[in-house]
């Protein structure tokens, strides 16, 4: 009897629904590929602040693949600035210098080449004898005396250098 009370007691208190409203479709507004570069770009630069520094930078497991991570951001950001302004102008070593702070990471870059066709950058860590290069493509060389060797081609986490220096001189 109780149960029944109860029953009766919840389907009085049970409130009626209103009618069934239809969902607003909102647009999107459309991003340009300008907009979206410029957000990837940023988020890299912060990707790359908030990584931690090396504490072994004379070790080349290192410093190796942090001169090329230096080297393929200033490749993307030119590239960038060219996609913004045009190709015709040139990616200067004051805009590198604008779009990272290179003094901090202990990374010497040196912008040889400020066109697009023709860009070519030049890395060193400061503890390092090891110089690479990034061309207009995005590829990166080791410089080991008068010859180059695509990094693609050796293990960034065990550069001899030495190595790399006598297969120059043998060939």
């Amino acid at each position: 009897m109780a149960q029944r009370d109860r029953d009766e007691a919840g389907s009085r208190r049970r409130r009626k629904k209103g009618p069934k409203k239809k969902p607003v479709k909102v647009q999107k507004k459309k991003k340009s590929p300008a907009t979206t570069i410029s957000i990837i770009v940023a988020v890299i630069v912060l990707i790359w602040a908030i990584l931690p520094k090396e504490d072994d930078k004379g070790d080349s497991s290192k410093t190796v693949p942090a001169v090329v991570g230096m080297l393929d951001q200033i490749y993307m950001g030119c590239t960038v600035y060219w996609y913004q302004k045009g190709s015709q102008y040139a990616c200067t070593q004051e805009i590198v210098d604008k779009l990272y702070d290179t003094k901090s990471t202990g990374i010497k870059i040196n912008v040889t080449e400020s066109k697009r066709k023709d860009f070519s950058a030049v890395g060193q860590h400061n503890s390092n004898p090891m110089v690479l290069r990034v061309d207009s493509d995005g590829e990166i060389y080791i410089k080991a005396k008068q010859c180059e060797t695509n990094i693609n081609l050796v293990s960034t986490s065990n550069v001899n250098l030495e190595e790399l220096e006598a297969k120059c001189t043998a060939k």
